[in-house]
């Protein structure tokens, strides 16, 4: 079975083919407006996949929501099922931790034991992360971007060709993950 993956849950996104989970091709690109390129690219040479999986966050509220709008696009097009999967799981290893920014003083925590999510994703404050790092014990501990605060943290953005190895986190929803509202400045009355 032929797999279309996306993620673009960071400032790098990413594209997969997967034929009955062995990884075809990868492609990567920089904007949103370079995904329909790349996708357009992979259809031409392996044709129209029997599903699309995209992941799902947390992570950019913009990259999220345009890939999850292509999965819907090409789902409709296409006549193909869509799933979404959290971008958590967009890491080659079984057992590991993922911290993003999630602005504001706050950063989003994932574990993964098994390829399980074991806690999380969840909205932490910084420094309630900082105090929970000695604890993290054996298992990498990954950045999927800059964290304020944090640089001496291993950056490692998730890539979309480790997400068909996790089909049982894959839902019929392709909503982004969101931990919390939207930050949106309001301009002061004049």
């Amino acid at each position: 079975m032929k797999t279309l993956l996306i993620e673009n849950s960071t400032d790098i996104g990413s594209l997969a083919v997967a034929d009955d989970g062995i990884i075809l091709a990868r492609r990567q690109f920089l904007k949103a407006g370079d995904l329909a390129g790349r996708i357009q690219e992979i259809l031409a040479v392996f044709g129209v996949p029997h599903e699309i999986v995209v992941g799902t966050g947390p992570g950019s509220y913009t990259g999220l929501r345009v890939a999850a709008a292509m999965a819907l696009g090409l789902e409709t097009a296409l006549e193909r099922v869509a799933f979404g999967c959290p971008s958590v799981f967009g890491y080659p290893q079984e057992c590991y931790h993922v911290v993003g920014d999630a602005r504001l003083g706050t950063v989003f925590f994932a574990s993964i034991a098994k390829r399980q999510l074991v806690r999380g994703p969840e909205l932490l404050p910084a420094e309630e992360f900082r105090a929970l790092q000695p604890g993290l014990g054996d298992a990498p501990l990954f950045a999927n971007g800059p964290v304020r605060g944090f640089q001496d943290l291993q950056i490692v953005r998730p890539e979309a060709e480790h997400l068909v190895r996790c089909r049982a986190a894959f839902t019929r929803t392709l909503e982004p993950l969101y931990l919390k509202e939207p930050h949106i400045n309001m301009r002061s009355p004049q």
